[in-house]
């Protein structure tokens, strides 16, 4: 299995480009603000009374600044606001970002109690290795990072470094980067440091070892599917058959402290052009030298619900994300999350005591309410999920009832988590019926279902005669069989 999921990482991120980076590209092609420009609306402090019981941490690019998008921004319900970002060249030299300082940001935060992070960037892998590895390069980074800190009065450092040139970087050498960084900033242990880490590591990454030397890892669980991608699909499927935000956080970071985990999330989706109207559809034309392949764009999550949701919208079952489609003169596809997929998502981050969840990108949602009102209901009261809330975790079969019976009964049965604890929302189950002697007489489930009570009436075929039958449900590893008995 797990030689699959990595043929299957490896076709499918091969030609990808983050997010992070193709956003940052694009923005740039644009007009942006000018050097040394402050804006002067300030936000007043937000007094709601609300506490997070985890960790909101969420990236504002400065192309969402410039557009003025973060005066959307509920400082009530973030603990960490990351700019992004400061561009470090080969050299250990930082760019500001646009329009910097952003002191109405700076100054709102901190009188909500917010901590401001500055990313610091990098997408050239070459660049990458020569900072991380080279004594005199690194800590002139490292310096003009301080210095930043100290004189715009920021809290700490995320380090985005993406297109790491060869195993031995993401191995070894981002390792020995962050115990160097750690190191360097002994003097003022407040400064948190952190690292952005892939989805999948391909056996190629130390995730473990990022951590030892990080407050925290901020697990870029996002872009499964993109521009580069052969066939439709969600950024970031909760769950799937090989790949999933699920079994990236329980597999992949299995050896990396729960709460130095940021699950990460996208407030964005892609829009293609298709032939067909069913999920997963094949993108055509396909050509990996293309930047298109019929691919149309990046959607901001405010974007999909201002121009797409009047067309038709589904629930993808497989991945547990909703898509859009719609037909004209050719179907088009929009994969995206709302309230209800992300919900899903804060779930996993409650269920398995992550450190909290982090947002690519802050402002994507506009003026809209219903993701900060989410984040409000998960991470603002002492346990989000209730005890009448929690997925079943015992596999049980009930005994059916009237029993005996005649025309029908109604079987009883519950569907757990798998071994992992929350490793797949749905599991294969059947539910046969068998004669005393072992003969198959009816099947009466025969399907993918998610952990949940079920309850189904059984009414058995015309031709059966009085006696004692069998009825056997099998969830996964699990197997239980109880008697009945069917007059006629």
């Amino acid at each position: 299995m797990k030689k699959i999921i990595l043929l299957f990482l490896v076709a499918s991120f091969s030609f990808a480009q983050s997010i992070h980076q193709f956003e940052n590209e694009l923005q740039k092609q644009k007009s942006f603000l000018p050097e040394g420009y402050i804006n002067k609306t300030l936000q007043k402090k937000i007094s709601s009374g609300l506490q997070l019981n985890k960790t909101v941490f969420g990236y504002l690019p400065w192309w969402e600044y410039a557009a003025g998008f973060h005066q959307n921004l509920q400082y009530n319900l973030l603990s960490h606001i990351a700019i992004f970002s400061f561009e470090a060249d080969r050299d250990g030299n930082l760019t500001n970002p646009p329009g910097w300082p952003w002191s109405d940001v700076i100054e709102a935060a901190h009188s909500n109690g917010v901590r401001v992070i500055m990313t610091v960037t990098s997408f050239d892998g070459e660049d990458i290795h020569r900072l991380m590895t080279d004594n005199g390069i690194r800590n002139k980074l490292f310096e003009n990072i301080r210095l930043t800190l100290i004189n715009y009065g920021l809290d700490g450092v995320n380090i985005d470094f993406e297109n790491l040139r060869d195993k031995n970087d993401k191995m070894y050498a981002s390792v020995a980067f962050m115990m160097n960084m750690k190191e360097y900033f002994r003097f003022n242990p407040a400064y948190e440091i952190s690292f952005a880490t892939p989805s999948y590591g391909l056996d190629e990454w130390n995730f473990s070892g990022l951590a030892e030397y990080s407050h925290y890892l901020f697990v870029m669980n996002y872009d499964y599917w993109g521009s580069w991608a052969t066939t439709t699909g969600p950024s970031a499927p909760l769950t799937g058959q090989y790949i999933s935000v699920t079994n990236s956080i329980i597999n992949e970071y299995k050896d990396v402290p729960t709460q130095k985990i940021i699950l990460g999330v996208p407030y964005y989706g892609n829009y293609w052009k298709t032939n067909s109207n069913q999920p997963y559809a094949e993108v055509k034309p396909f050509n990996k030298d293309s930047t298109n392949n019929n691919w149309q764009k990046i959607l901001r999550y405010r974007e999909v619900v201002r121009d797409y949701l009047q067309y038709e919208k589904l629930w993808d079952a497989v991945s547990n994300t909703p898509w859009i489609r719609w037909n004209d003169n050719g179907w088009n596809q929009v994969w995206y999350d709302d309230s209800t997929s992300l919900e899903l998502k804060y779930d996993l981050a409650i269920q398995r005591n992550l450190k909290g969840i982090g947002i690519w990108a802050l402002g994507y949602d506009g003026n809209r309410t219903e993701l900060w009102k989410l984040i409000e209901k998960k991470f603002t009261k002492p346990t989000s999920i209730t005890k009448s809330d929690l997925l079943p975790l015992q596999f049980n079969l009930y005994q059916n009832y009237p029993n005996p019976f005649n025309p029908s009964t109604t079987i009883e049965y519950t569907v757990p988590y798998n071994e992992s604890g929350y490793n797949s929302i749905q599991q294969y189950v059947t539910l046969k019926v068998y004669d005393i002697l072992g003969n198959e007489i009816s099947i009466v489930v025969d399907d993918f279902k998610a952990p949940g009570h079920y309850t189904i009436t059984y009414s058995p075929p015309e031709t059966l005669p009085t006696g004692i039958y069998v009825y056997q449900l099998k969830v996964g590893k699990y197997t239980a069989s109880k008697k009945m008995l069917y007059l006629k």
